[in-house]
């Protein structure tokens, strides 16, 4: 796929979707998936994202009281939601994630402004 291509699939034609088909998502769909977005390039390889994959509809019943009204529905009806957080404490796993730099967690420890950039 040329770059053209790609920059049309992901930005320039691509569109939020308000609607699912029936077909579920399966759980090997979802592991490529968070395989792939999991080492995201981040400083210092702090990968401070976490995902939470809701299949269920109990799960996702669990988020109704915190989405705006116009997104309930939509949520609901998905085959899969994925909340994305991250972890204020992301520094606690440098030791594997950077473990060339055994002082990379000092870097971050304690500083809350560098731990929200």
């Amino acid at each position: 796929m040329h770059s053209d291509d790609i920059l049309d699939l992901l930005f320039r034609d691509a569109r939020s979707h308000s609607v699912w088909t029936d077909q579920v998502v399966s759980e090997s769909t979802l592991r490529k998936l968070y395989a792939a977005l999991r080492f995201g390039p981040t400083s210092a390889n702090t990968s401070p994202a976490r995902f939470l994959f809701l299949v269920t509809p109990a799960a996702r019943e669990r988020l109704r009281p915190h989405l705006s009204q116009g997104n309930t529905e939509k949520t609901m009806t998905a085959p899969v939601t994925v909340v994305i957080g991250y972890d204020l404490h992301f520094y606690e796993k440098l030791a594997e994630l950077f473990p060339h730099n055994l002082e990379a967690r000092s870097w971050f420890e304690g500083k809350a402004e560098l731990i929200q950039a």
